[in-house]
């Protein structure tokens, strides 16, 4: 029996209209649609952006992954097996994930565990941070300026990250929100951010002003973007 092929699909942030055709077509395809799914969250954005372009006989998996902040906790709580099966089955398997699959998603840890004979194909999906600059129309890179993304937790040396770069992406800022303010102002940036919480769903919330926010405050779904340059020539094109 032939192997089926494993798809890694990224479905974007919210919005559906931000699928691509290619990520619209292969849903389409699908045998099985695996569902990655927080163990704090009620249902799946995933899911929900992707499940009304998949065929009505698709088998759906949803697959628990742990918010640990540990890495090695992460990986003893997942258990791939149950793709592996499918795929050997002869099915074709897709793996939603929100965002782009390579970019801090939890498809990454399913290919570690992937067979080298088993075929793979990945459809990139629109990036929060992209998703978000093209949303309030303010730049995320100018001619020679340059880009960090980092992904936020408690071992990052927030100062330095902002003294050696001109444009920073902050993920997963719920984790160390407070120090992460308390750098920006420190720095004297904390007027040159956006933060946008939700990005492309109803309850999206875009904020210039974080100066009384707390970590609390913010929701899990949170990017904050830094722009040393300043963002205040760029707000008569805020929408």
């Amino acid at each position: 029996m032939k192997t089926g092929k494993l798809y890694g699909i990224g479905v974007g942030i919210g919005d559906k209209e931000m699928l691509t055709l290619k990520a619209v077509r292969t849903l389409k395809e699908l045998d099985v649609v695996v569902v990655p799914e927080a163990k704090n969250a009620t249902g799946s954005t995933a899911y929900s952006i992707a499940k009304d372009f998949l065929k009505e006989s698709v088998e759906l998996i949803f697959m628990e992954f742990s918010m640990s902040k540990s890495l090695e906790q992460r990986k003893q709580e997942r258990d791939e097996k149950i793709v592996l099966e499918k795929l050997k089955e002869g099915k074709d398997v897709g793996f939603l994930t929100i965002g782009d699959p390579m970019t801090y998603s939890t498809y990454i840890y399913l290919l570690e565990k992937i067979d080298k004979k088993i075929e793979v194909e990945t459809v990139a999906g629109i990036s929060s941070f992209a998703d978000i600059c093209s949303r309030v129309n303010i730049p995320l890179v100018v001619g020679d300026e340059d880009l960090k993304v980092i992904s936020l937790h408690s071992k990052v040396d927030i100062l330095k990250e902002i003294e050696l770069s001109d444009n920073i992406v902050f993920m997963k800022i719920k984790r160390d929100f407070d120090r992460l303010k308390e750098c920006l102002i420190k720095s004297d940036n904390i007027d040159n951010v956006v933060l946008v919480e939700n990005s492309g769903k109803e309850n999206e919330r875009v904020i210039y002003d974080i100066k009384d926010l707390k970590q609390e405050d913010i929701a899990y779904f949170s990017t904050l973007i830094l722009k040393k340059g300043g963002i205040n020539q760029w707000k008569r094109c805020i929408s």
